[in-house]
């Protein structure tokens, strides 16, 4: 989803990184918002049910507009690839980006080897 919720230790790091709301980190648009413990929990156990599960992600730079979840299958063809996410710009145009959920980590080494490559 793009959402992460971050406790803080105290009151002063709260205002800290409120002052960074509704500025950009990287290419990326960043709401920062207070919320309550139950927000904060319900997203820790999501995380929790996750826990058994290898996380494996790797990050696509400079595509071209036109590239495809298909491109990106076929590009990474020795990889088990799980999930595609394109990433578009405030207008809503492709950003060059993609994240890619792998099946695991020798998955992410395979898809190391295909750097500088053209897709």
């Amino acid at each position: 989803s793009g959402d992460a919720v971050v406790r803080l230790l105290n009151k002063i790091d709260l205002e800290r990184a409120l002052q960074f709301n509704k500025k950009h980190l990287h290419d990326r648009f960043v709401v920062i918002e207070e919320t309550n413990s139950e927000t904060y929990n319900k997203h820790i156990r999501n995380v929790e049910n996750t826990e058994t599960e290898e996380i494996a992600f790797i990050r696509l730079k400079g595509l071209v507009w036109n590239t495809t979840e298909e491109d990106i299958k076929k590009f990474l063809h020795d990889c088990k690839v799980k999930k595609i996410v394109m990433t578009t710009n405030e207008r809503g145009k492709p950003s060059g980006d993609a994240f890619v959920q792998l099946e695991c980590e020798a998955d992410v080494d395979k898809a190391r080897k295909h750097n500088r490559e053209y897709i």
